[in-house]
């Protein structure tokens, strides 16, 4: 290919910190799967580090202000989440036990929960991405994709 043709990372590329991972002082959070919202505000989940390993209500998803970083809402669980991603009402997470939970994007209540499974089978998400209106593609740990209603 010529070198005109090929693509470049920007002479200056354009980074800057938004605000600190951690909003509880003194706590530390290791960082998960995370989307932006239409309005700019991110929405994302990870998990409380103690040094004692996951404890009950450890993992959380969070929608965040991207001004100063303060939370809007906050949804503690008990397993670390393997994606999420969200549409103008919805965040659609999933968890490691194969669980996907849609929680309201305003507020962050729980719309439905359910578990996700192939003829019976339970299997566990490990990507989601929204393709369309009330539509999630799901890969699992298996090696499928999956194409899904929501709701």
């Amino acid at each position: 290919m010529p070198a005109a043709e090929r693509l470049r990372e920007p002479a200056e590329p354009k980074v800057r910190r938004l605000f600190p991972y951690s909003w509880v002082p003194d706590e530390t959070h290791f960082a998960g799967p995370g989307a932006e919202a239409s309005d700019g505000s991110l929405v994302h989940a990870g998990t409380v580090y103690n040094g004692h390993g996951l404890q009950p209500g450890g993992s959380f998803v969070v929608r965040r202000e991207v001004s100063a970083g303060q939370p809007r809402w906050v949804f503690t669980t008990d397993r670390p989440a393997t994606d999420l991603d969200c549409d103008a009402e919805t965040v659609y997470v999933t968890y490691d036990d194969g669980e996907i939970v849609a929680l309201d994007l305003h507020d962050g209540t729980v719309r439905w929960r359910r578990h996700l499974t192939v003829a019976g089978v339970l299997v566990v998400p490990t990507a989601l991405t929204i393709a369309g209106p009330k539509r999630l593609l799901i890969g699992t740990d298996d090696g499928r994709l999956l194409d899904c209603s929501a709701g």
